[in-house]
């Protein structure tokens, strides 16, 4: 296990252990999401690269939020979710990640970069993000408005495996996220390709590339962003 270690050039103190409590986006609060591409051999690279970004920003005028750090399960992607305080609050926080490892380390760990602003738009049944749970969450973006998703898990039941899910909705409502969170994969995947899931939300994977399994290598306790 490793251990913190302190970041020299702003003298910040990182823990890269995994775990942390389990934390949960309330709705209407504004969220940066970052994702990255990655080698499966640059993944624990990529994770230790956003932690300390993370750590950064909750020490600095950004005055990030709560947040957590994902990985898919495959080891291709990382996911960083920060809690922000809008639009200032995330142009704040990109130009803040620019400016450290973002540009000269992160890009050269990632094959690719996906940096976004998300509005919690629902939270349904057991939303919350526990890095010690073993259910299974997924994360999935679709390149359009989903106004009813929240119907559509809300009318699931515990006997589908469903356990909860948070919407996102894109600045300018043109993209959707879901971070849904089921009791094992195949209960995700057969609710996915089930009727209800593919009218409201299309075909899996018709977005491309865009939906995985993750697990929440980290949660980090910042304090919330100023309003």
């Amino acid at each position: 296990m490793s251990r913190p270690h302190e970041d020299r050039e702003r003298h910040t103190l990182v823990d890269h252990r995994p775990g942390g409590s389990s934390a949960a986006f309330t709705v209407g609060s504004w969220l940066a999401v970052g994702v990255a591409r990655v080698k499966a051999e640059r993944n624990d690279a990529c994770i230790a690269a956003y932690e300390t970004l993370v750590e950064k920003a909750g020490t600095s005028n950004v005055h990030a939020g709560p947040a957590v750090v994902f990985s898919s399960d495959n080891g291709r992607r990382v996911v960083a979710m920060v809690g922000v305080r809008g639009h200032d609050g995330f142009r704040h926080l990109a130009a803040a990640w620019d400016d450290h490892h973002r540009s000269e380390q992160h890009r050269a760990i990632a094959e690719s970069l996906s940096f976004a602003l998300y509005e919690v738009a629902a939270g349904i049944g057991a939303a919350d993000i526990d890095p010690a749970s073993h259910d299974v969450y997924v994360y999935e973006r679709l390149e359009r408005p989903v106004p009813r998703a929240s119907e559509l898990f809300s009318s699931l039941g515990a006997e589908t495996g469903f356990r909860g899910a948070t919407v996102f909705n894109g600045d300018g409502a043109t993209v959707t996220v879901i971070l849904s969170r089921f009791a094992h994969l195949a209960a995700y995947d057969a609710f996915r390709t089930g009727r209800a899931a593919v009218n409201a939300l299309g075909s899996a994977g018709e977005s491309g590339d865009a939906s995985f399994a993750v697990h929440a290598r980290k949660t980090i306790a910042l304090p919330a962003p100023h309003t």
